[in-house]
């Protein structure tokens, strides 16, 4: 079954039909003449003659002309003033007796369609203005829900900015500050129209604050985006402040309009992170003492005290055919176990404190480290030096043989590997030490504070040691995969 064709939405407009049904009767009414139906002309003979009677009837048909032109517009009356024309042609070239009937026709037929095209076209243009109207008038609604929803987000971002509790300073692209929180106020102790008419090169603790875009920092222009670096910056009452900085560019097509800079005053942080660094340095300067004492104590009475002993027991073994076979015996297992304890007094002294790194330097320690974990632990250790040995400071070098000393432990304890290497590097004004294993590695965690929780304390007072001591640290392992620390201290 076929589908059913739906009507053009104009057969739909009850307006065509009521000007098709006008025009209809009117076109009866002007032919009513000619089709035998005169008694029912309006305005008949008696009133008007002949003539005269076809132009009133001929005029009527204007009404249905300008009625297309209201409902339909241009289109409308186009259409009426061909359909007029379809009309009253043939009665003035067939039907009418007068010489001038065709001209008579002609003109209604110019003159009806002039007036129904410019009232289609005034149609046509009130359509438009209404058209462009509504399109104004929801433009204007919508610019006023956006300038309500703008008006509410600029609100929101007013009241998180000044309620941050870091310091925002925005400023222009040369510097000069343009507006501030209310914590940055509270940071520097400048009212926020003071801070207005100052750049943030005058906040900096700097011995030249001449504003010269040769010497301004690079955050200031925005150019290290996100970025967190230390400065020190001076409130207004002379005091100076430490924060961590990040500026961040503000675009806008693509041009750099502004830069956000938010502050962190990390002052208190600060001076509680030196307190803890001198803290370490000193807990750790008593522990070396301490274990520089026992190794001594151990070196010198214990090891020595059992020298002795087992020097006592030779003694006593050379008259061997005056004593019993199972005294002898006897002698011999403690001679052993003498030297056996002796051995591994030696052993415990010389890894509290190894006379070899005080009396040779480090690269000599670290061989005798590697041999004895091969030796001792079984685990396969090779050590490398490179470049020209020197002495360093003797802390730096106590503090890198505590750092491999410590690497190579959590290797025979926790890696269950079963080969290491050690690199030492001798670069100019600088000492590389890196410690490499090929076990079974672990997570390592993105903050290494974090190793506390998984008893690693070891790796995080060697962190702790190199950053007082002015080195660089890191740790490399992923689970299945070698484990690598590398240290780094300067001359």
């Amino acid at each position: 079954m076929s589908k059913s064709t739906p009507r053009p939405p104009v057969l739909r407009s009850f307006h065509f039909w009521g000007i098709a049904i006008l025009t209809a009767f009117l076109g009866v009414i002007y032919y009513a003449d000619w089709l035998g139906l005169a008694d029912w002309i309006p305005f008949g003979k008696a009133f008007l003659s002949e003539e005269y009677l076809h132009d009133i009837h001929r005029a009527l048909l204007l009404i249905p002309m300008l009625y297309g032109a209201v409902a339909f517009r241009l289109r409308g009356a186009i259409v009426m003033s061909l359909a007029c024309l379809c009309i009253v042609l043939p009665r003035a070239v067939a039907i009418s007796p007068y010489p001038d009937a065709l001209a008579r026709a002609f003109i209604f037929v110019a003159v009806a369609s002039l007036a129904t095209v410019l009232l289609g076209l005034e149609q046509e243009r009130r359509a438009s203005l209404n058209r462009a109207y509504g399109k104004l008038g929801a433009v204007h609604s919508e610019l006023e829900n956006s300038s309500g929803l703008l008006r509410a987000s600029e609100e929101r971002y007013r009241n998180l900015f000044q309620g941050a509790s870091e310091a925002i300073f925005i400023s222009d692209p040369n510097g000069a500050i343009v507006e501030a929180n209310t914590a940055a106020v509270a940071l520097v102790g400048y009212s926020l129209g003071e801070l207005q008419s100052m750049g943030m090169q005058q906040l900096l603790a700097r011995e030249s604050t001449t504003g010269a875009s040769e010497a301004q920092p690079n955050w200031i222009k925005g150019e290290h985006d996100g970025k967190y670096h230390e400065e020190r910056l001076i409130r207004k009452d002379g005091s100076g402040v430490t924060v961590e900085l990040a500026a961040q560019a503000i675009h806008s097509a693509g041009q750099d309009i502004a830069v956000q800079t938010i502050a962190r005053d990390v002052t208190e942080e600060r001076r509680l992170r030196e307190n803890m660094q001198f803290y370490i340095r000193e807990v750790t300067q008593a522990q070396e003492e301490e274990r520089k004492r026992i190794a001594r104590e151990l070196h010198d009475e214990t090891a020595q005290g059992l020298a002795v002993l087992a020097l006592d027991i030779d003694r006593m073994t050379r008259h061997e055919e005056q004593l019993p076979v199972e005294l002898l015996e006897q002698l011999e297992r403690l001679r052993g176990k003498t030297e056996a304890l002796m051995e591994g007094v030696r052993r415990f002294s010389h890894e509290l404190r190894p006379s070899v790194l005080d009396q040779l330097g480090l690269a000599p320690a670290l061989y005798w480290l590697a041999d004895e974990m091969t030796g001792a632990h079984g685990v396969d250790t090779s050590m490398e030096a490179i470049g020209k040995a020197r002495r360093f400071s003797p802390e730096a070098e106590l503090v890198l043989f505590r750092i491999a000393q410590e690497a190579l432990s959590n290797v025979r304890r926790h890696s269950k590997a079963t080969r290491a290497q050690v690199h030492l590097e001798f670069a100019p004004g600088r000492l590389k030490l890196e410690v490499d294993d090929n076990g079974e590695g672990f997570e390592v965690p993105q903050m290494l504070s974090r190793l506390a929780a998984g008893k690693k304390l070891g790796m995080l007072s060697l962190q702790e040691r190199v950053r007082s001591f002015g080195g660089t640290y890191a740790l490399r392992s992923e689970p299945g995969q070698a484990t690598a620390v590398s240290v780094e201290v300067n001359e």
